[in-house]
């Protein structure tokens, strides 16, 4: 194979991988009655005001996913209604297409919902019971003298109970008002291990960060995307096309950059959704942090910016451009160099901020009213 012809079906691949991962699609059924906060519960996953939050059903078209970038989620209402007997349930709503389904309630399951149980684990769906609101239980014990540890283990017991024998991938209690605390951070990590490989990639992207394992699984991810666009890069600096390279480096630093503020939850929309729990002063420094890593990293005038900081290296392969059979190696080895660069700089200062949000959301307490 000439090299032209390698050079070709390297960027081929790596474009391939990278759409494997865009395009990733992750399926995951909200079930359960209204009122029960189905749409805290997902918008506490993603960080985001996603889904209407209301105490009656708020999702009219119950087919329709609510999106979230690569996460489709189907908030679904209880089976055994009138509209929807508990014998089609699962064909009505095509539930064995799922990846899978995470049943929501705020006290305990009831009959309806322990025969659905058993008709999912019938068609090997993975399945996770929810119970919301622990915080809720925990103020009102808190008033009677009651630790937050035994409540917590007190809830958790009457749950397992109320399970018993049913073979679930795990049972947690969650916060939607304290999304760091409890076990939403363990859910997000089961659900996870539940996938496939690139539907794993897609979810981490995608999700909150609710626990330091979610973290570190981010800069993993994070990591690795960076070295799919250095790559990209390197192949484009041996591209034959006069003039390409230059605006493909931009396009591919701002799609980079791009990915990596979604990964690590600093876009607009989550930064919102932090200012919401956070006290208003804390909140305005991290979301300035947020916003300054933007300006730093993201657009056509950042990236030129970054370039220009690098003003040795980038007239480096400039001038490789006159050595045709030289410049070959000196321009991929240095859009490589470039590119991983400033794209682990984009790691380390999103991870910074992203840490000090978590932490920020971590130190929160339940407030006694």
């Amino acid at each position: 194979m000439s090299k032209n012809k390698e050079i070709a079906s390297l960027e081929k691949k790596l474009k391939a991988d990278l759409d494997k991962f865009e395009s990733a699609k992750i399926k995951c059924g909200i079930i359960g009655r209204s009122g029960v906060g189905k749409s805290s519960l997902i918008n506490a996953i993603v960080g985001e005001h996603i889904a209407e939050v209301g105490e009656v059903e708020t999702t009219m078209e119950v087919g329709k996913p609510i999106e979230h970038r690569g996460l489709n989620f189907y908030d679904l209402p209880g089976c055994s209604t009138i509209n929807f007997p508990k014998e089609q349930y699962l064909e009505t709503f095509n539930i064995s297409h799922f990846d899978c389904v995470i049943l929501v309630t705020s006290d305990r399951f009831y009959e309806d919902d322990l025969y659905l149980i058993e008709e999912l684990l019938k068609i090997k769906m993975p399945v996770f019971a929810v119970r919301t609101k622990i915080d809720f239980s925990i103020d009102r014990a808190l008033r009677r003298d009651i630790s937050e540890e035994e409540t917590y283990n007190t809830v958790l017991n009457d749950l397992e109970q109320n399970l018993k024998g049913y073979r679930l991938n795990g049972i947690y209690l969650t916060s939607a008002d304290y999304p760091q605390e409890y076990d939403l951070g363990q859910l997000l990590d089961d659900v996870y291990s539940s996938l496939g490989r690139i539907k794993q990639q897609r979810f981490v992207a995608d999700i909150n960060i609710t626990s330091q394992k979610i973290l570190s699984k981010k800069k993993e991810l994070a990591n690795k995307i960076v070295g799919m666009h250095a790559a990209l890069s390197a192949v484009n600096g041996v591209n034959p096309i006069p003039g390409l390279d230059v605006g493909v480096d931009i396009s591919l630093l701002t799609r980079m950059g791009v990915h990596v503020r979604d990964i690590y939850c600093l876009g607009d929309e989550q930064q919102h959704f932090i200012m919401d729990l956070l006290d208003k002063n804390n909140a305005k420094v991290l979301t300035a942090k947020a916003l300054q890593f933007s300006v730093k990293y993201l657009g056509k005038d950042a990236i030129m910016l970054l370039l220009k900081r690098a003003g040795a290296t980038v007239a480096a392969k400039s001038a490789s451009k006159y050595f045709p059979f030289i410049g070959v190696a000196i321009s991929s080895t240095v859009g490589f160099l470039l590119t991983s660069s400033i794209g682990k700089n984009m790691v380390k200062d999103a991870e910074s901020i992203a840490t000090e949000n978590y932490n920020a959301l971590k130190s929160l307490k339940i407030k006694r009213n």
